[in-house]
């Protein structure tokens, strides 16, 4: 297909941006050019941007806190959808139900529950990303996860608004049924706690997670899946030997193995090469496959 221009997009209400770097759109801060990076005003403009989208043949991609994300050195063909407008982060309290529209920071959500004197989602903490992303991914620890907390979810499939109950979801370890939609807002159950003690688990969360994990450097936080039934990953990975191992400034990290982070400038073939890497030599010495947990998109 044709190149994307700026006035194929004019009726666009919201932002647009063509060859946009996605660098700063990721948690990695590495990816190449997005064709046309679109952050849709509300709701109908982002209608309107996925039916030009399916009328054209072009695809979409929906990036939340690009926590998850490596992106191609190349860029991404296509357009990717930012739902950061204010309409995707709207918040309604009902009780001690929340709904949240699905563009919000997690970070923020649990600011904004624990002012309502509202817990549960304290274990997000230190957890980047969007709500949207953390349900597509069930995002959690291995005893709590938000697909726990989840009653309903409202969602774009093929181009019409849907509702999704409990009894349509599923979740399960880093994964969800929730993939290949458009989610936009998702109805909470939280339970009662004082703001003081919601802030204070919040803080001690963060802190835990500040001393065994490496947040001084970019990354996507955990590259690859606890496999089941066996040692946790950065484990395995450790037990091979690529504890501080690098490829360019890809380095996996000394603090956490199951960590790579960019020390500057790395670039996404890098970073593959290191997963590719790890893979292969876990498996000749532990005779076990990891699997990603980080998404690879675009073109390396």
């Amino acid at each position: 297909m044709a190149k994307i221009k700026k006035e194929d997009l004019s009726f666009v209400k919201g932002a647009v941006r063509l060859d946009e770097p996605m660098s700063p759109h990721t948690a990695f801060k590495i990816g190449g050019p997005a064709e046309a990076w679109v952050s849709p005003s509300d709701e109908d403009d982002l209608l309107n941007v996925l039916r030009y989208a399916g009328e054209n043949n072009i695809d979409t991609f929906i990036i939340g806190g690009g926590s998850k994300l490596l992106v191609g050195d190349k860029g991404i063909r296509g357009i990717v959808l930012s739902l950061e407008a204010p309409a995707f982060g709207a918040l309604v309290f009902e009780d001690q139900a929340l709904t949240a529209g699905c563009g919000i920071k997690t970070r923020e959500l649990m600011k904004k529950a624990a002012e309502k004197d509202l817990g549960g989602l304290e274990f997000l903490a230190g957890i980047p990303g969007t709500l949207g992303g953390a349900l597509i991914m069930n995002a959690g620890w291995p005893t709590k996860a938000i697909g726990d907390l989840v009653e309903e979810v409202t969602a774009v499939k093929d181009l019409k608004k849907i509702k999704l109950g409990k009894s349509d979801l599923k979740f399960s370890y880093r994964d969800s049924n929730l993939k290949g939609i458009v989610l936009l807002s998702a109805r909470l159950r939280l339970e009662k706690k004082a703001k003081d003690e919601a802030e204070a688990e919040i803080n001690k969360n963060f802190e835990k997670k500040r001393k065994t994990q490496d947040l001084g450097f970019p990354s996507a936080g955990s590259v690859f899946l606890n496999p089941s039934g066996t040692s946790p990953a950065w484990e395995l990975i450790e037990k091979s030997g690529f504890k501080g191992k690098a490829r360019g400034n890809a380095v996996v990290s000394v603090k956490h193995a199951n960590f790579i982070v960019n020390r500057g400038n790395a670039k996404a073939a890098d970073v593959k090469r290191l997963m590719d890497e790890i893979q292969k030599k876990v498996f000749k010495d532990s005779e076990i496959m990891l699997k990603l947990e980080v998404k690879l998109i675009g073109e390396f």
